[in-house]
């Protein structure tokens, strides 16, 4: 079955991006485990994945959004005028999710809505200014520029090329931005990781290029998408035994291995929902996707007030005193929780999609 029409909305991009903020919400439950813990440093796990997925969306949506806009287009002033303002309430949004973790004095400029608001607002640009095979070149110049930049410009007292848990270029440059380190010594959003994060955004642009290149024939644009996709990750697969994977960089191996990993799951998707029809299980993501932003605020709300004490004990703690004392492992009382969470923060975008509200920015 081939869809020849272009212009229907590919409910994949919906499924992915609820999906996405699913899994951001379980990774960012207390108490998660294994896969489900960022890497102490390097190798990549399952919650690795999930912020770059994030941006790749927003790459996607990009190139979606910008394929009839360009320099010469007699709106840009108006879009350009849209852009900012996306970009500056999603800036905005973050500074207020850092208020949760700390006091007003010492707030962290820099976080995961931070990067996406940057990351959005340069690849509008490139969207609008530069011809597609230009902006490949811009993410190839980028991710190679990253590499050499770091083997080459050694941090004070540490030789070149030193790539250990804070003690590396990146991490010095980090301490130097004003605001909390979120990791006292270094920032897994920081300055310079912000750059090759960037390409991560341009591989979701990619991605959708060879969808709109597809011209409405999705069984084209999902083999298109499997060969990119496992291409990238080939190559980050073997750059990594130079320079490994670390979200906490967002090393160049990292983007190309996690942008391939998306792209191939993505092109999974679109198989199973715009091509099969397959209606299954997609519920919750599109609910979820529906309102991602918002999903995304809410819940780091609903982490802290669970974690607030009242009368000297919060609902979370209580929670673990309970599963302790009817003998819960620690793996079943994570697990446990982390469906508790989930569902939690379902209720209250459930009840906006029932409404038919969706918050846009």
């Amino acid at each position: 079955m081939t869809n020849s029409n272009p212009k229907q909305r590919l409910l994949s991009l919906d499924v992915f991006r609820g999906l996405t903020i699913i899994a951001m919400i379980v990774v960012n439950s207390p108490n998660t485990y294994g896969e489900f813990s960022h890497a102490h440093w390097i190798g990549i796990h399952f919650a690795d994945l999930v912020f770059p997925f994030f941006i790749l969306i927003v790459g996607v949506a990009i190139s979606l959004g910008f394929k009839n806009t360009n320099a010469a287009s007699p709106q840009l002033p108006s879009v350009l005028k849209k852009v900012w303002r996306r970009a500056l309430i999603l800036f905005g949004l973050g500074l207020i999710v850092n208020l949760f973790y700390t006091h007003f004095e010492q707030v962290r400029i820099l976080g995961v809505l931070q990067r996406i608001s940057i990351v959005y607002l340069v690849c509008c640009y490139l969207a609008i200014y530069c011809q597609p095979r230009t902006v490949v070149k811009v993410g190839i110049g980028i991710l190679v520029g990253y590499w050499v930049f770091i083997l080459l410009v050694p941090a004070p007292g540490l030789p070149m090329g030193h790539l250990e848990r804070g003690e590396n270029i990146i991490n010095w440059v980090d301490r130097f931005v004003p605001g909390m380190l979120w990791r006292g010594e270094w920032d897994p959003e920081g300055l310079l990781s912000t750059f090759p994060a960037i390409v991560t955004g341009i591989m979701g642009m990619v991605i959708g290029r060879i969808i709109i290149h597809a011209k409405g024939d999705l069984t084209v644009a999902v083999m298109n998408l499997f060969l990119f996709g496992f291409i990238s990750f080939c190559l980050g697969c073997i750059w990594s035994l130079g320079f490994p994977f670390i979200k906490q960089a967002w090393t160049s191996s990292f983007v190309l291995a996690t942008g391939g990993i998306g792209a191939m799951l993505l092109a999974t998707m679109m198989w199973y929902t715009d091509i099969k029809g397959c209606r299954k299980g997609t519920t919750l993501a599109v609910i979820f996707g529906a309102n991602a932003i918002t999903a995304y605020v809410l819940h780091v709300i609903i982490e802290k007030g669970l974690d607030r004490q009242f009368g000297g004990i919060s609902v979370h703690h209580a929670y673990e005193s309970w599963a302790a004392s009817i003998g819960l492992n620690s793996f079943f009382s994570a697990t446990v929780w982390i469906i508790l969470f989930v569902g939690i923060c379902f209720l209250p975008v459930l009840g906006l999609y029932r409404k038919q509200i969706f918050i846009k920015i």
